[in-house]
């Protein structure tokens, strides 16, 4: 019986599972970092792109749980890269999958729901402060390590050669973000400003290594395996398999630091530019821990095949023998479970702007932004026009180019209504109607009170009298 036929029949498909899972969930739910926010000024959570910026508000107040909600997704393959469907059906075809993908495939998603904010501005100082829960991550998978669990190591593809499956991350995150923002008018061309950050860790999957290669014997499909890996978890119930809501909020044993800079340049009365670096810092896991590390890099371990039926009992499947057999591999490998602290660093942002104000009312802006992933850098570039019909009424359209992503369309706008102001961005127009072949889509919405600078009182001089002239009246 061929080695792929054992060993990969049931671990690996699970796996394999696991992953389109992942897929699948990173390419409905889930988004990435806002590219077209900053050019609708009103609003104040603009300054969340560029610390520097500020709305000109007296006072806003988000209203809680509706100031700032963001999902969307932004991938370097589609749905329909993965899935085929045949009438009312779903299937996948491997080499369909295969002929799609990359040799590194990237997810970069977050959710955020802002819970409270505010700032208030005394002459040229602007305070900010927020609280919001953030779910942030990245992932990496090689087309390799997809082939491998889809053909098994006993394919011709692999029969006699070494093969190294590293290249694989994941970094996926939820903490409560506390953040306290200043920002100055230095003078009337510049602006500079700086939120810092205190992050409560509540749950994180890191993976800081993923070295794995391996070898199979052409003669009698026999598998030596060779690897170095470090997968570091933390989360609520991780020892007894649940956790109640309760602890998302009392699990404060995890903490980091972060920091946002960001300053603007007013060149002359056509021409801004502006610059920002958004989420430098990381989170310290220091509970709830599991960490599965190999202790032997250099370990050559050789396996000969795994019976499936080990995992059935009475044609039931036994979960703890499997439980046991996989131990027991981990074992051989030198893989061991730890619960030591570690450090995961948040996907920092980098953000360069050049705005045209064709007229006071007109505005063009070209915006260049990094994304520092794991294992991969995220570029991204996007145009936009601004009509400022009203000091309380922006309207704005982009078009934004990113990796393996060429059409976004996106629109957004922000009213002033009295003292409510509510504001919409949809970073690509199509997506909503089509999410199975769209690769990136960003929805933003939010409420916020707002109350604009007090008007100064204008005081009317009447025109001197000349003397002759009161001379008379009072004759």
């Amino acid at each position: 019986m061929k080695m792929n036929t054992n060993i990969t029949s049931l671990k690996y498909k699970i796996f394999l599972i696991a992953i389109i899972l992942v897929w699948a969930f990173s390419t409905n739910l889930n988004a990435q970092s806002d590219k077209t926010l900053y050019y609708l000024p009103i609003v104040p959570q603009t300054r969340n792109i560029n610390p520097a910026v500020s709305p000109g508000y007296r006072l806003y107040i988000g209203i809680p749980f509706l100031s700032s909600f963001k999902t969307g997704f932004e991938n370097t393959f589609r749905y329909d890269d993965i899935f085929q469907k045949r009438g009312d059906s779903l299937y996948l075809d491997r080499d369909y999958l295969l002929g799609n993908l990359k040799d590194k495939n990237t997810g970069n998603i977050n959710l955020v729901e802002e819970l409270f904010a505010f700032g208030i501005q005394v002459r040229k100082n602007t305070f900010h402060f927020r609280i919001a829960e953030i779910a942030s991550g990245n992932f990496t998978i090689t087309r390799d390590l997809i082939r491998f669990f889809l053909y098994g190591n006993g394919s011709d593809y692999y029969l006699g050669k070494t093969i190294d499956l590293g290249g694989n991350a994941i970094n996926m995150s939820y903490y409560r973000e506390y953040s306290l923002g200043y920002s100055r008018q230095i003078n009337e061309k510049l602006s500079l400003g700086a939120n810092l950050k205190y992050l409560q860790g509540i749950a994180n999957i890191y993976t800081k290594k993923m070295g794995i290669r391996l070898t199979t014997d052409p003669n009698d499909f026999s598998l030596s395996a060779q690897t170095d890996i470090q997968i570091n978890i933390s989360s609520p119930g991780i020892d007894n398999g649940g956790f109640e809501t309760s602890d998302l909020f009392t699990n404060t044993g995890n903490s980091g630091f972060a920091i946002d800079l960001g300053g603007q340049y007013l060149i002359n009365d056509r021409f801004t530019v502006a610059a920002s670096l958004v989420n430098l810092g990381s989170i310290s896991w220091n509970s709830n821990l599991k960490n599965y590390k190999t202790q032997d890099p250099d370990k050559v371990v050789t396996f000969e095949g795994v019976d499936l039926n080990e995992f059935f009992e009475d044609d039931d499947f036994n979960q703890d023998r499997m439980s046991k057999i996989l131990d027991s591999i981990a074992d051989e490998f030198g893989i061991k479970e730890l619960e030591e602290k570690y450090t995961s660093s948040l996907p920092t942002s980098l953000f360069l702007n050049l705005d045209y104000h064709l007229t006071p009312k007109d505005q063009f802006g070209f915006m260049f932004r990094n994304q520092f992933l794991e294992e991969v850098n995220w570029p991204s570039a996007t145009v936009a026009y601004t009509r400022k019909f009203t000091d309380y009424l922006n309207l704005m359209f982009s078009y934004s180019v990113s990796r393996n992503n060429a059409m976004n369309l996106g629109v957004g706008f922000a009213a002033n209504l009295g003292p409510v102001q509510f504001y919409l961005v949809n970073e690509n127009l199509t997506a909503p109607f089509a999410l199975h072949d769209a690769t990136a889509f960003t929805i933003r919405f939010g409420f916020n009170l707002i109350f604009p600078q007090k008007k100064e009182r204008e005081i009317e001089i009447e025109p001197e009298v000349p003397l002759e002239n009161l001379e008379n009246r009072e004759e």
